[in-house]
């Protein structure tokens, strides 16, 4: 692999075509489906007593519905500290990155470019391909998802000088950059007072050049939030070899066992301490080391797997968030820091400096894994300590332009969703409910599953309106089927059991099929306790609290 950077386009010929850089060939790996049989349905996905052009049109008259007034509900919040909706979204990227298109060859595209949105042009075409074409057109950027390919590229001694150039001289360590400090005149002309402001002076932050951030994949540096976390892991890995040096020395053999420690941490926290908290616990009767994945062990990533039932996180993201002593609860500028604040803090948006452009996050804008991490305040009606609950109820910034710039072309993230899975024949929720012996939600489950705020836009009053007249408590798209699933069964809390069953088997079936996954060590009993890595009071690091408290230690 070498640096992911290429726009993708999963339906059509992509609109940037990147020119190629010096490096070995790009190592990519393939998609399949779960249920072959049910995507070569010629009707799968598509409406009863429709073509395509119709079910587009009912997708967008549904999208219309669940348009938020200008009061929007208000959130409620899982037991689940905000951090673990953006180790989702990290984990995501490290499984799944299309490259290609139905009308272009993806060994034609160059290994160069920039993967900059998960929205391509050219959703809206009116037309789909067969199973084995999108097979054969979309491949997988990520030649070897889940190993942590997002964070290491190609190692250090890679000829790609992309990928060289996130190393240090010693081929071992991750380069690092420093924060922005910001005047204080800057404060000033704000009307803050710089001298309350609290400052992580000299604090680490990922290396930039230009706009770019110089890490293998460049979609973790989308928000903040997801940056920061991408930086928490390179700064892992550099303890990590700090650990290890003074045994293996300078050199690929110290680097190697770095890599391979931070990866069976990632395993650990994904299997015992993330999925736990959200999976249902019909599929947790039995740990998920034991899982039997359907179709065993596979690096091939399911259709259905990244295009319905891990696409939840997107109803997880919340409003604003307890970020730091400045923008948090008893914050210094703000009482939390918003949504779009955080989206502001990318290479491509300027880093949201407050007077001009800069290359580094300002250094008061540093995360506190403390506050993102806690218990306080999850659970409560409203508030900014927790991941927003699994429903059909999205943060107001997540279904306009949060993140995006297709908007107006593309409509919401919700209708983006939903076209997604129409293009690739994903079937309709009922039926994936079936395949996997899962008992069907009936009309009464899913009425009460649908949101009822009054849409301020479109033919309908309501989302729950609309379903009903567009013949979605009957066929529904298979994301919104799963988020149902989670609000009926689960309250919100964790994710039903149909995407449940699907997460299971692609997550355990690639741990399975990687050599160096945790799941194939030797006895399969390996234990954080076993890492030489310890937090400062000398704690094994088996939750996703204690490795992001740890990355942040001096």
């Amino acid at each position: 692999m070498v640096l992911i950077r290429s726009a993708h386009d999963l339906s059509e010929s992509a609109s940037f075509t990147p020119p190629p850089v010096a490096g070995p060939p790009r190592l990519r790996s393939q998609y399949r489906y779960l249920f072959p049989d049910l995507a070569d349905d010629p009707m799968a996905g598509c409406f009863a007593g429709t073509d395509e052009a119709g079910t587009i049109a009912r997708l967008k008259e549904f999208e219309e519905a669940t348009r938020l007034p200008l009061t929007p509900p208000a959130a409620l919040l899982m037991r689940l500290p905000a951090a673990y909706t953006y180790f989702g979204q990290f984990l995501n990227h490290d499984i799944s990155a299309p490259i290609g298109g139905i009308v272009e060859d993806p060994e034609a595209i160059p290994p160069a470019g920039v993967i900059g949105t998960a929205d391509p042009p050219g959703l809206g075409k009116t037309w789909r391909a067969d199973r084995a074409t999108i097979l054969a057109r979309i491949l997988n950027e990520q030649g070897n998802p889940l190993m942590l390919a997002s964070l290491y590229g190609d190692w250090p001694d890679t000829d790609d000088p992309d990928i060289a150039a996130l190393y240090k001289a010693d081929g071992m360590r991750f380069r690092l950059a420093r924060t922005a400090v910001p005047s204080k005149q800057e404060f000033s002309d704000i009307d803050l007072d710089p001298e309350t402001i609290i400052h992580a002076t000299g604090a680490p932050d990922l290396p930039r050049r230009g706009r770019a951030a110089l890490i293998a994949d460049r979609r973790n540096d989308g928000n903040l939030i997801l940056s920061q976390l991408h930086l928490a892991f390179l700064r892992v890995h550099n303890r990590a070899v700090a650990a290890l040096q003074p045994k293996l020395g300078r050199g690929p053999a110290c680097f190697r066992a770095a890599r391979q420690l931070v990866t069976w941490h990632y395993h650990w926290l994904i299997l015992n301490d993330f999925l736990p908290r959200l999976l249902s616990r019909s599929v947790l009767r039995r740990p998920l080391s034991e899982w039997q994945p359907r179709g065993g062990a596979s690096r091939a990533v399911p259709m259905e797997f990244t295009t319905a039932a891990f696409r939840f996180g997107h109803s997880m993201v919340g409003r604003a968030y307890d970020f730091n002593a400045n923008f948090g609860v008893g914050g210094r500028i703000a009482r939390a820091a918003s949504l779009t604040e955080l989206f502001r803090f990318t290479s491509a948006q300027n880093m949201g400096h407050l007077d001009g452009p800069a290359r580094q996050v300002p250094d008061h804008w540093v995360i506190d894994w403390d506050r993102m991490t806690s218990g306080r305040n999850l659970g409560r009606r409203s508030g900014h300590g927790g991941a927003e609950r699994i429903d059909l109820s999205f943060a107001p910034d997540m279904l306009n332009v949060a993140g995006d710039a297709t908007v107006a072309e593309h409509g919401s993230i919700l209708f983006r969703n939903l076209l997604r899975g129409f293009h690739r024949r994903i079937p309709f929720g009922q039926k994936l409910a079936e395949a996997c012996g899962v008992p069907v939600l009936d009309r009464d489950q899913l009425r009460a599953a649908l949101p009822r705020h009054v849409s301020p836009s479109g033919d309908f009053p309501s989302p729950l309106a609309a379903a009903e007249a567009l013949g979605m408590l009957e066929e529904m798209p298979a994301w919104l089927y799963m988020l149902c699933e989670s609000k009926a069964l689960e309250r919100g809390a964790r994710v039903g059991p149909t995407a449940s069953r699907i997460i299971a088997d692609t997550i355990v079936g690639l741990m399975l099929g990687e050599d160096g996954s945790l799941l194939r060590q030797e006895g399969g009993d390996w234990h954080p306790r076993d890492s030489i890595l310890r937090d400062r009071n000398g704690q094994a690091l088996e939750t996703l609290r204690g490795f992001l408290l740890f990355s942040a230690e001096d």
